[in-house]
């Protein structure tokens, strides 16, 4: 009752001040006097790389930690289409791509289960649901959602200081929205951009891509003592990606033919599948935002913030796998050839929809007490609703007989007889699937804080002291039917081909119109089965409350700053779902707690006028994914040998990692440039992986084979240095002194051993998605009406851990993304003051993404295609 009148009271009461107050607005900003003294953050309203370079260096001079910043003005000058593109040009961050886009952030190598993110230091409501992550589980929200101009400034925070959260150990970003205050004058601009992603036809041609952006701000009333800034974004992009595996697995066969255990037999590894597919991928994502901003003295204010982020993606799937049974065996087989006997080939069609939506309402109040004494509180509500429903559709010829050649690097099947693998009328309808995954989320997040002496511009002695409570409520579900007997073929339901990845055999594409008239009239005949097993699995509850408290002491004079103290979180955690024993399902739920108590130090020193060092030691943790610590389905199996059970584990604790850090910088001419430098080192102890072991469970006998999610009694240990750079050439002659270089280096290593199915452990030497390597380098120009950037991204080889195999003999069957070069390109004019032109190029070497796997990464496991775009707009600003 009280979280209701809590999110009604919050949603309420800023429905009412914005609507009051935008006709009042802009009526009173013509009668509007300029104040005395005009606000020093009006940064925001600059244009170019230089702006943006120059302001990134004075907020993390500013800082009282470790963090590296990315800034608005450089969010806008390159085509950033949601918040994840703008991140990754920080100094240690790479992000997770899907389908070309960034879903998640990676910060020093720690990928999104390791790290937490905000909007103002409030929460955000999650959207992790059915992305295809090992790891996955609602607690963060893919950056998809995210407008790149959702933020004034964007900062990952790599050092903690026991004010902060504690839930990361890679990074806390931060997405700092902008305010009415932060601009001298009244301001509304507007932009559009259009173009395409370039294609080839044959992959499904050229392909429509734009946005449309909108930004007002304007301060009013006696003393302009109030603020208002509105924003609304609108992006959309299509592209096809052709891609081609091999299988999740290789086979191995012996001289006769027979399979073998990998690496065994003659030692010639052949594919297990080739799947030809092309995503036709659709996106389209709206965007709102509003702050309301109330300073009627220097030591009061107040704001209220309103956001909706709603993004849609509709991914049609045309796939066409060549799948090698398990009883296959090879004839003729040389070290990269051979005829398989017995290979089903299946033409399917995918149906991916997603509907992800989140809005929410938040607001903080600063006060100054006297001279010495300050207060702020806040509180904020997230919502988030997903709604993912999927179509497939298989068809299915089975005992052909195919030969293979791995000579290339992509592995070419042809088909024996080629007519009966072309002739469609052969592959019977298989199965029509239809499934749906749901999340739906409400977070609530109060702050209270109060500091004695704490201000920036304060010295001496000082304190703060503060409190915070979260609460998550998260409902997941899914719901999955299987139809069978189906009575009508591929040639009932093709219309037409795509080029399969090497154009040597044709993807037939399936007429969705033409398949649910089949399927409709098929229907009432057709075997329907329910996963229940799935959606046991699929379908929980999950609730969340965290209660903080920290005190910090501190010391700071013009020459060094120290800060240390205390955080304490306690966890409350419970989920229910049901789970089935030999058939029957029974409801189940679990609750657990856990208090975490986290010592921080840190220490800021100027080592001179230009220059500063920044050190510290901190506790912090990570809580477990919900998806892993949900007691959730499930299926126990006692007729099994041993009986099985797959679940959740509520008995999970949170990561728990110890953290030293330092990093130096120094500030040249004037804030024109900056050369820094920084490095890390953690121990993470209580690190999560999934195995199984034999345990006794209620009810049962004998020993029940438990695989879940588990904490591992092994350290993990991360280690890495980072180096940035940037500086404007003003000092060479016109029009060359227009030029400016940027540029940043990560090195990131790991001591991360993997826990095994039979308990044996293997070391990796980098985090899942940890490159050993991220560089970053642009060169920029701002002259008079001139503007442009060139950026090149690098990374290096990284595990892709979505799909792990931690068994003994499928261990070389884990993942390596290779390495990727990105280069973008902007040039802009500014025809008048107040008008600008602009031309993007993304991905301008057409950059895909190939993964290897093998005990050297020496066998191709997938690659994919990725299409340049091109983009022209315009921007008006009044």
């Amino acid at each position: 009752m009280m979280i209701r009148i809590y999110r009604r009271a919050l949603l309420l009461g800023s429905t009412l001040l914005m609507m009051t107050n935008v006709q009042a607005a802009w009526a009173q900003e013509t009668q509007a006097q300029e104040p005395a003294t005009a606000p020093d953050a009006g940064d925001i309203v600059v244009t170019g790389v230089r702006a943006s370079n120059q302001k990134a260096v004075r907020i993390k001079r500013a800082s009282d930690q470790i963090i590296d910043t990315v800034s608005a003005s450089e969010i806008g000058q390159l085509p950033d289409f949601n918040a994840g593109d703008a991140l990754k040009r920080v100094t240690g961050v790479n992000t997770l791509l899907y389908q070309g886009e960034p879903r998640f952030v990676i910060v020093r190598g720690f990928n999104q289960t390791y790290n937490d993110l905000l909007i103002d230091g409030f929460s955000l409501a999650s959207t992790d649901i059915n992305l295809g992550q090992s790891s996955a589980g609602g607690r963060q929200i893919s950056m998809e959602v995210l407008p790149s101009n959702l933020a004034s400034h964007i900062d990952v925070i790599k050092s903690a200081l026991p004010s902060n959260d504690a839930n990361f150990i890679g990074g806390l970003t931060n997405f700092a929205t902008a305010s009415a205050f932060d601009f001298r004058d009244p301001t509304l601009t507007a932009s559009v951009k259009g173009g395409a992603a370039l294609d080839d036809k044959k992959n499904g041609g050229n392909h429509f891509g734009g946005q449309a952006e909108a930004a007002g701000a304007t301060r009013f009333g006696a003393d302009r003592q109030f603020g208002l800034y509105l924003s609304a974004t609108y992006w959309k992009r299509q592209i096809n990606v052709p891609q081609v595996e091999t299988g999740g697995t290789r086979n191995w066969y012996t001289a006769a033919g027979a399979p073998m255990t990998p690496y065994g037999g003659t030692g010639f590894a052949v594919p297990s599948q080739r799947l030809y597919y092309n995503y036709q991928n659709e996106r389209e994502r709206l965007g709102f935002q509003g702050r309301f901003d109330w300073k009627p003295a220097d030591g009061l204010s107040a704001f209220l913030s309103a956001y909706h982020f709603d993004q849609s993606e509709r991914s049609f799937r045309n796939d066409l796998n060549a799948a090698v049974q398990s009883s296959a065996t090879v004839s003729n087989q040389t070290a990269t050839s051979g005829t398989l006997s017995n290979v089903t080939q299946t033409a399917q069609l995918g149906r991916y929809r997603w509907q992800r939506n989140v809005t929410g309402v938040y607001g903080r109040a600063d006060a100054e007490l006297s001279d010495r004494w300050r207060t702020d509180v806040g509180a904020s509500w997230s919502r988030s609703r997903v709604e993912n429903p999927q179509t497939v559709d298989a068809f299915a010829q089975t005992h052909l007989q195919y030969a293979y050649d791995t000579s290339a690097d992509v592995p070419r099947f042809t088909p024996v007889n080629a007519a009966a693998a072309a002739n469609q009328a052969l592959y019977p309808a298989t199965l029509h699937r239809e499934e749906r995954y749901r999340l739906g989320e409400d977070r609530y997040d109060l702050q209270a804080n109060l500091g004695y002496n704490a201000r920036s511009d304060d010295r001496g002695f000082g304190a703060i002291a503060g409190a915070r409570f979260t609460v998550i409520r998260q409902d997941v579900s899914l719901a999955r039917t299987n139809y069978t007997g189906l009575r009508y073929t591929l040639a009932d339901a093709a219309g037409g081909t795509l080029c399969g990845f090497l154009c040597d055999t044709a993807i037939p594409t399936i007429v969705p119109s033409k398949v649910d008239s089949l399927f409709g009239t098929a229907r009432a005949a057709a075997t329907a089965t329910i996963d229940a097993a799935a959606q046991a699995g699929g379908t929980y509850a999950t609730r969340e409350d965290v209660a903080a408290g920290f005190l910090q002491a501190q010391f700071r004079s013009d020459a060094i700053f120290v800060a240390g103290g205390l955080r304490v979180e306690h966890t409350k955690a419970g989920s229910s779902s049901t789970q089935a024993t030999n058939g029957i399902y029974s409801p189940v739920s679990a609750n657990n707690s856990y208090t975490n108590v986290l010592p921080s130090i840190s220490a800021v020193i100027s080592t001179s006028d230009n220059s500063k060092l920044r050190a510290g030691a901190s506790m912090t943790v990570s809580r477990p994914s919900f998806g892993a610590s949900s007691l959730r389905g499930g299926v126990l199996n006692t007729i099994s040998n041993p009986p099985s059970l797959t679940t959740g584990n509520p008995d999970l604790k949170p990561r728990r990692a110890t953290n030293l850090d330092i990093g130096h910088d120094w500030y040249i001419d004037g804030g024109r440039g900056i050369i820094s430098v920084a490095a890390y080192y953690k121990w993470i102890k209580d690190d999560i992986f999934t195995f199984g072991t034999l345990e006794t469970l209620p009810n049962v006998s004998v020993p029940v084979l438990v695989t879940q999610a588990r904490n591992t009694d092994r350290t993990v240990r991360a280690y890495g240095v980072e180096l940035g750079a940037s500086y404007d050439l003003t000092f060479l002659p016109a029009p060359l002194d227009g030029f400016g270089v940027s540029a940043n280096a990560s090195f990131g290593r790991a001591y991360f051993p993997i826990t095994l199915s039979d308990r044996s452990v293997r070391v990796f030497n980098n985090l899942p998605n940890q490159p050993a390597r991220i560089f970053n380098a642009a060169l920029s120009y701002d002259k008079e009406q001139v503007h442009g950037r060139l950026a090149w991204n690098h990374l290096s080889q990284l595990w892709d851990d979505r799909f792990p195999n931690f068994t003994p003999t499928g261990f070389y069957a884990n993942r390596f993304q290779q390495p990727t070069d990105n280069v973008d390109l902007q040039l802009s004019y500014d025809v008048t003051p107040n008008v600008t032109v602009s031309f993007d190029a993304l991905n301008l070497t057409k950059q895909g993404i190939e993964q290897r796997y093998g005990r050297d990464q020496e066998l191709l496991q997938s690659t994919w295609k990725l299409p340049r775009q091109v983009l022209v707009g315009a921007k008006v600003k009044l």
